[in-house]
């Protein structure tokens, strides 16, 4: 039996069901040394036995359901057209490789291709290069394909690329490195699964979703990205990305834009060179745990409405904590915004009576601005403490609402507070 090198999370095996989940891991038929040649469709499983040089076009065809591939530490290689190895619809294929040396898929437009109709496939152990649109691509496929344990680097597009509507899917474990595009895509395909792959120097986005929603980000690591390090646009909504860590990316650690009812979770955002976390036009949003400490900004919310954000750290950032900006409706919750550049939260823009933010019990200490600044009305102060700040503790403008229980303390401001009442 074919295993996994490391173990899905409890709740993704509980949630296929271990019969179903074995069933795709098990190959069905015994396979043969032979040798193959460019463009060959393979119909029985097979291991190969030399390597595939300069293929004009394809290099392998798969031409039948139920059998394995073993590259067996062999190269299929192109120049630069067709698919490294194709599938059009077939079922429960395995492409492998079981030799110590790695088997290489290059120089095709496409590494592996899953074309629609695909179920039950398992792409893994390759090292997949210098391939020209996508390392891996799952173009309509159907259900419970995996793409695990894979070195993907050095396309010239995207790494791996999940479209036209492919649901159901893994990639998993997969070690995604220096591709010119982005490194994980995901395009209008729901409920597919992205857990514990490490990706490093894209030249776009290191993990896109764009108009994909129900899927699940886990546990993944994204560095060095020439754009933001994980982003959900463009109608992606009802996605869960936890755990996820991000460092040194150019833009933001993650961005929600024009996208609803997300969750992110527990995500470990530092050293980007924009916000650990920024909302744009995202609605619905849960922001809870995460820690976006020692970026340019901590959280930005800006023409986003009814989010929750709760109990995340926005320290050490060199501007503001958290800022809100034209965003209504949205609950600040036991968050620390402290030692900022700036302000620990910063909040600007009118509100009409009852769609005003509510901040409640924020902990906002020994920024080099405002602890908390409010401008405009109306929103919700109740429960904050602001200390040690070189500014005010919290500053509000006419028209908020003090809640109560606000305290502040040794902030350069001798009166501590204006437009709230604060208690040492």
């Amino acid at each position: 039996m074919i295993r996994l090198s490391r173990t899905l999370s409890s709740r993704w095996f509980a949630a296929v069901g271990a019969a179903t989940l074995f069933s795709v891991l098990t190959p069905v038929s015994a396979a043969h040394a032979v040798q193959l040649s460019c463009g060959q469709t393979v119909t029985t499983s097979v291991v190969l036995t030399a390597d595939l040089l300069n293929c004009p076009g394809d290099g392998l065809v798969v031409g039948s359901g139920g059998i394995t591939i073993n590259l067996n530490g062999h190269t299929v290689d192109g120049v630069g057209l067709g698919v490294g190895i194709r599938n059009n619809g077939f079922g429960n294929i395995t492409i492998t490789n079981s030799n110590t040396i790695p088997a290489r898929v290059q120089q095709f437009d496409y590494g592996v291709r899953l074309n629609p109709g695909t179920s039950g496939n398992i792409i893994e152990k390759l090292a997949i290069q210098n391939n020209e649109f996508s390392g891996v691509e799952l173009n309509s496929t159907h259900t419970n394909n995996q793409v695990r344990n894979n070195l993907i680097e050095r396309q010239a597009h995207s790494a791996v690329t999940i479209t036209g509507g492919s649901g159901h899917n893994v990639i998993f474990d997969n070690t995604i490195t220096n591709n010119q595009g982005q490194g994980v895509s995901v395009q209008k395909s729901a409920n597919n699964r992205l857990e514990g792959n490490r990706i490093t120097g894209s030249g776009g986005v290191g993990l896109a979703l764009e108009g994909s929603s129900g899927n699940t980000l886990l546990a993944n690591t994204v560095g060095s990205s020439r754009d933001a390090a994980i982003t959900l646009r463009l109608g992606s909504n009802d996605n869960l990305v936890q755990s996820n860590s991000s460092t040194q990316s150019a833009d933001a650690g993650m961005i929600v834009a024009d996208s609803t009812g997300n969750r992110l979770l527990s995500n470990t955002l530092h050293g980007n060179g924009d916000s650990g976390i920024v909302l744009q036009g995202a609605h619905g949003t849960t922001v809870t745990g995460n820690d976006v400490s020692r970026n340019t900004g901590g959280i930005e919310l800006s023409s986003s409405n009814n989010n929750l954000i709760q109990s995340n750290i926005a320290s050490n950032t060199t501007g503001h904590g958290i800022t809100l900006g034209l965003s209504l409706n949205n609950n600040l919750q036991l968050n620390q915004a402290n030692h900022n550049g700036s302000g620990g939260i910063h909040i600007v823009g009118d509100a009409a009576p009852g769609t005003g933010n509510h901040l409640v019990r924020n902990t906002t200490n020994a920024n080099k601005g405002d602890g908390i600044f409010v401008s405009k009305a109306a929103h919700t102060l109740q429960g904050n403490t602001a200390r040690d700040n070189k500014s005010w503790g919290i500053f509000v403008d006419p028209g908020n609402v003090d809640g109560g229980g606000n305290q502040a303390g040794n902030n350069a401001q001798a009166a501590q507070c204006m437009r709230v009442v604060c208690t040492p």
